[in-house]
């Protein structure tokens, strides 16, 4: 008979129990005897608390992860469009007494800060669209200066809803709303101008849309995306952009742009909505030029090539394609499955 010791040993647990009762004698010869159950017993003790620290960690990992996706959809719209954290304050001044300080009053009621200057007769009227942390004046005194002023451009800037001294609450919906009335007054007010759009980052899904609905001379894309999903997929991975209530799908849509001029612009160095976001853009527009800028980022782009996009403004596409003409740099991540 094979006995433990000098008498049978009691185990507390199951697994020593069954342990014990499935050891031949060799077994236990050959396992070193008590001392070489207790190791085993311990190795099986720690082997479990192992697996119970790590089972803790993912369902840990997996909470804080559910709890991260949850306040980034709660809060989405805050995100998207910042402008409690916008200051218009510093550009208050910067707009000149050649502009008209003017209100613009949209379908669903809201009141939007905008500033018109006229455009001189025959000449193009500019609708400018601000990005979502930004605000219509630096745009007015853009457009509104040299060589756009040259040109004789009318300009018509505003400020997107829920933003400083706008009415209401943003939302992609509410914005084309708010893109209609702008449109609308210059309809108006400059009967014989043709339109041309031009938008920045978020104001560029925005513009996009409107070029979809509005015969335009142009449409200008500065730092444009396909789509907000994809922006989300691009600069956070680890949230789900299907979840995004405001899609802004601008390769839809310019698909169906009727501008007789299409320029896509965007800088190298945007980490805010990378290049390729905007090579996809330009892949299904219908026509167009990309223009890449080497030393851009996300803000500086801004003017950088005003001359050369006036040119094309004005007169169209060159008769024969341009180096600018054709997407460079790296194939696109979220195709490829680098991103």
């Amino acid at each position: 008979m094979c006995r433990f010791g000098n008498g049978s040993v009691t185990i507390a647990s199951n697994i020593a129990t069954t342990l014990a009762r499935n050891l031949s004698c060799d077994d236990f010869e050959a396992s070193g005897g008590a001392t070489g159950v207790f190791d085993i017993l311990i190795e099986g003790w720690m082997n479990q608390t192992t697996l119970r620290l790590v089972g803790g960690l993912v369902l840990a990992s997996l909470i804080l992860y559910m709890l991260v996706v949850a306040v980034a959809y709660t809060f989405q719209r805050e995100m998207v469009f910042p402008r409690r954290f916008v200051n218009a304050l510093p550009f208050a001044a910067m707009v000149g007494a050649d502009f008209e300080h003017i209100t613009l009053e949209t379908a669903d009621g809201e009141r939007l800060k905008a500033y018109f200057k006229p455009p001189l007769e025959g000449a193009p009227m500019i609708v400018a669209f601000h990005g979502n942390g930004s605000v219509p004046e630096p745009q007015a005194v853009r457009f509104g200066s040299m060589p756009w002023a040259n040109a004789g451009f009318g300009v018509l800037s505003f400020a997107y809803r829920g933003y400083p001294g706008s009415t209401g609450t943003p939302s992609e919906e509410g914005l084309l709303l708010d893109a209609e009335a702008a449109i609308a007054y210059t309809q108006s007010h400059a009967p014989g101008s043709r339109l041309v759009f031009i938008g920045h980052s978020l104001g560029t899904g925005v513009a996009v849309a409107m070029s979809e609905r509005y015969p335009s001379q142009a449409l200008v894309l500065e730092a444009p995306f396909s789509s907000l999903p994809d922006v989300v997929a691009a600069t956070m991975p680890f949230l789900p952009g299907q979840l995004v209530r405001d899609t802004f799908f601008s390769s839809r849509r310019i698909a169906g742009s009727q501008a007789d001029t299409i320029v896509i612009v965007h800088g190298e160095r945007d980490t805010v909505v990378p290049a390729f976001l905007g090579r996809r853009l330009f892949a299904a527009a219908p026509h167009g030029v990309f223009m890449s800028v080497e030393n851009a980022d996300h803000l500086n782009l801004r003017g950088m090539r005003d001359t050369e996009i006036l040119d094309l403004v004005i007169n169209g596409y060159p008769p024969e394609p341009t180096p600018q003409s054709e997407p460079v740099g790296s194939p696109d991540p979220l195709e490829t499955g680098a991103a």
